[in-house]
């Protein structure tokens, strides 16, 4: 009789320890919802770019002879003359609408 209380004893404490990880699991594991596609419906809220940023952070992958070019650089971007930066920028942030400048 003792040999087989110590069997169902271990049987529910293996049983016990697959719930909880079962429970941990599902509580930690388990992948974020899949974004929608679902637009927005509320659209008075439209985001803008910061160009002072864009344009000063096309720097980081480009090259200049000196910080005087790069300065040129980044004034003429501001001013709208370099509009492959933003698009540059719209293309690694993963942006696909029209955001206003």
């Amino acid at each position: 009789m003792r040999g087989i209380m110590q069997g169902m004893k271990t049987w529910l404490i293996v049983v016990g320890i697959l719930i909880i990880a079962a429970l941990g699991y599902f509580a930690f594991v388990q992948p974020a919802a899949a974004p929608t596609t679902e637009s927005p419906t509320d659209t008075s809220s439209q985001a803008k770019l910061d160009i002072n940023a864009v344009c000063e952070g096309a720097l980081a992958y480009m090259t200049f002879e000196n910080g005087a070019a790069a300065e040129v650089f980044v004034q003429a971007c501001k001013e709208g003359k370099h509009p492959e930066v933003v698009e540059q920028w719209k293309v690694q942030m993963g942006i696909t609408s029209e955001v206003a400048i």
